[in-house]
């Protein structure tokens, strides 16, 4: 039997808070922040590719900006680790930053480097393109799971337009990184595709995620002018979102 006087337990813990993706849609104000994962999160990004660029110009040794690209991102990973956070996010990247330090290491070319990124690229966009022939637009699957206020948008003919608009945004997103970059690869221009990774990553994509995040906030208030009500609150249960790539 326990020995707590009653009346004297702690709190009932609560649902997990949100994050990112999934607290930024149900804000009233548009965080960069959240869209991007926070200080950490922009670090984590950009510290690879900025470091391999910066010591490959510096060097012209694969070598060592390959090794140091993978080091940073296994740092992250272990602070992670010890600080008892989710690691998701920082495997996913060491696994794309991994295979392209071998891929460099292996042929000598540095811009073997971004190969992974930009097949992972081809991979999103082909995945946005088939969601919008299969009348599934990949954005609404994605808002309907981490918003319950519009968990029925594929049944509302103004919210499949909205979600269909959004992804036909990320796909432009995508097939403006492979329109860039494809042609630096084949040129072997290193520095160059360094300096595109780095502009249509985390800038790009807070941009289109503001552009969305108009877009959902716009769909709520004409669904709550329909039904003469407020924009309604989310749910405080509404379950985090899955880890960002």
């Amino acid at each position: 039997m326990s020995s707590t006087p009653p009346g004297t337990e702690g709190p009932e813990p609560g649902p997990a808070p949100r994050r990112g993706m999934g607290k930024l849609l149900q804000e009233e104000e548009f965080s960069v922040a959240e869209a991007v994962g926070g200080p950490r999160g922009i670090i984590e990004s950009v510290a690879p590719t900025l470091l391999f660029v910066v010591l490959y110009v510096a060097t012209r040794s694969v070598m060592i900006a390959a090794a140091a690209a993978v080091a940073v991102v296994l740092i992250a990973l272990i602070v992670r680790i010890v600080q008892r956070q989710s690691p998701a996010t920082v495997l996913g990247g060491l696994l794309g930053v991994a295979l392209g330090a071998v891929l460099a290491v292996r042929s000598g070319e540095g811009s073997d480097f971004y190969t992974p990124g930009i097949v992972i690229n081809a991979v999103a966009l082909l995945v946005l393109l088939v969601s919008l022939v299969a009348r599934r637009p990949l954005v609404g699957l994605f808002i309907g799971v981490l918003d319950p206020r519009v968990e029925d948008w594929a049944e509302d003919p103004d919210a499949r337009r909205v979600y269909n608009r959004a992804t036909m945004l990320f796909a432009g997103l995508y097939a403006a990184k492979l329109a860039v970059q494809v042609p630096l690869l084949l040129a072997g221009q290193v520095a160059a595709l360094g300096v595109a990774k780095l502009a249509m990553g985390l800038p790009a994509f807070a941009v289109i995620a503001y552009l969305v995040w108009l877009m959902h906030r716009s769909l709520l208030s004409r669904r709550s002018r329909r039904q003469g009500t407020a924009v309604p609150a989310a749910s405080p249960g509404t379950p985090p979102p899955p880890a960002r790539p």
